[in-house]
């Protein structure tokens, strides 16, 4: 990337000032919804609302026009109509401006009149970079900047994540919340006017904000150049994509949304996955992923153990795993089972193989404490997947998992049955202790299962070259 499009990035992704053309002071217009995202996430820059009527909006100034700012803003968002967007844009550009976030829709997504507009839009913006057009805007939690016109959490984490789909990312950034995943950036690319899936992520790639790239896209102009990019970020980040068409009826609809035909699965995911991708099928298991390639550790093997107190979840946690190549269920050794039945009694109806089964004898925290302990010291153990089922009279064994993620570099997943409330108060300091942390045993497992597969990336990129990419059935859009 060129550092001159890398500067202006960091100065639209990270702004210390911002101008809102078109700000409106009536609460069911767009430019006052993104007047009040700014307002309500604490935005710490300045803040120059523009609209020709107005005097104040949520507390701000109003400037009458961009010639009356008092300084080239390093962000500008455009709450117009398409028409007179395009105007804005060549002005926000002369003034030197650092990019621009375009909110209105009307462009390539309405066919050929569209499609002209867009390329007189492109040609205005000249080097300028722009987010959109139609686009629900972007976010960056650490900056304390949300220039969307939905999203009200910031939540800062480690994941940033490019949608071509509003509800899409939405679905994403609503789920993320529930499950206490934090954000670094959200980006609504809408049509991708001078702002590709392949230079935001080459973008992310060098965000020390960012551990985790995700997407959902329904097609790109150039799919060479976002294998390439992919190819080149994955050794230093996972990459995740959700790909949305599935055939010819789902092309006319992903046409008609942001005017980008699907293209053919089955040489996406091909190709996708030769570049070291990670494809995903849902926001549900774009989730699951997430959280832990953002907050787990990297195993050194794929010898497992499961712990638990309940046979079920466990059962259906190594369901997911066993499908991942390499990965076994460790044999523990023989002083590392006695351990455990010193810990348990013999009164308790126990299975000591792997998965361990405490029954009754695991309820309590610490001889829950007591086996991961054990467990985790023994040296054919790669990672544990530890499993607790909730009951009113039991506390999540969250203080003892913590004190063992301190102690021992081996990763732990955590699968606290029961509800997402109830493991609220305990998963912030879970999540900050490395622990993944979940409430279904599948998602855990397939957490755990995409820690797994990064121990492949050196594998899966040896012999991949750009020329090798089969992205000749793959559409343009």
């Amino acid at each position: 990337m060129h550092e001159s499009l890398r500067m202006r990035l960091d100065r639209m992704f990270a702004p210390r000032s911002i101008a809102v053309i078109g700000a409106g002071d009536t609460p069911d217009k767009v430019g006052h919804a993104i007047m009040d995202s700014i307002v309500t996430g604490e935005f710490p820059g300045n803040v120059y609302p523009v609209h020709p009527r107005h005097e104040s909006i949520l507390g701000y100034k109003v400037f009458k026009k961009l010639e009356d700012l008092p300084e080239v803003p390093d962000l500008a968002v455009i709450a117009l109509n398409q028409h007179s967007s395009v105007d804005i844009a060549a002005r926000l550009r002369d003034m030197g401006v650092g990019g621009a976030s375009l909110v209105a829709g009307g462009y390539a997504e309405m066919g050929a009149h569209g499609l002209e507009l867009q390329a007189k839009l492109q040609q205005a913006a000249g080097d300028m970079p722009i987010v959109g057009p139609n686009t629900l805007g972007f976010l960056n939690a650490r900056a304390k900047l949300n220039v969307t016109f939905y999203p009200r959490v910031l939540n800062p984490g480690y994941v940033s994540f490019l949608s071509q789909s509003g509800g899409i990312g939405l679905g994403f950034k609503g789920r993320a919340d529930d499950e206490g995943l934090g954000i670094a950036k959200w980006i609504g690319v809408g049509n991708r006017l001078n702002l590709e899936f392949h230079t935001l992520i080459e973008y992310l790639k060098d965000d020390p904000d960012t551990r985790v790239i995700g997407l959902f896209t329904e097609g790109t102009s150039d799919p060479r150049a976002l294998m390439k990019q992919i190819a080149e970020t994955t050794p230093h980040k996972p990459v995740l994509v959700y790909k949305g068409g599935l055939g010819s009826d789902a092309d006319r609809v992903t046409v008609t949304h942001t005017g980008a035909a699907a293209g053919e699965m089955r040489i996406w995911e091909g190709a996708l996955q030769q570049a070291g991708a990670r494809t995903v099928s849902s926001v549900w298991e774009m989730i699951a992923l997430c959280k832990a390639l953002a907050i787990g550790r990297i195993p050194l093997g794929k010898r497992i153990a499961i712990f638990t107190h309940t046979a079920g979840p466990s059962i259906v946690a190594w369901d997911v795993l066993m499908k991942e190549p390499g990965c076994v269920l460790s044999e523990l050794a023989a002083s590392t089972l006695e351990r455990i039945a010193g810990i348990l009694g013999p009164s308790v109806p126990v299975v000591h193989k792997n998965p361990v089964d405490g029954a009754a004898g695991a309820f309590l925290t610490k001889p829950f404490h007591d086996i991961a302990e054990a467990i985790l010291m023994d040296d054919s153990v790669d990672a544990l997947l530890a499993i607790f089922c909730e009951h009113k009279n039991w506390v999540y064994p969250s203080e003892e998992l913590i004190e063992l993620a301190h102690r021992f570099p081996k990763p732990i997943v955590a699968c606290f049955i029961g509800t997402i409330r109830k493991i609220e108060p305990d998963r912030k300091r879970l999540h900050e202790a490395g622990i993944p942390t979940y409430v279904q045993p599948e998602d855990a497992a397939m957490g755990l299962r995409a820690l797994l597969e990064r121990l492949n990336i050196s594998e899966a990129r040896s012999g991949n070259s750009g020329s090798r990419h089969p992205l000749l059935g793959v559409t343009s859009a």
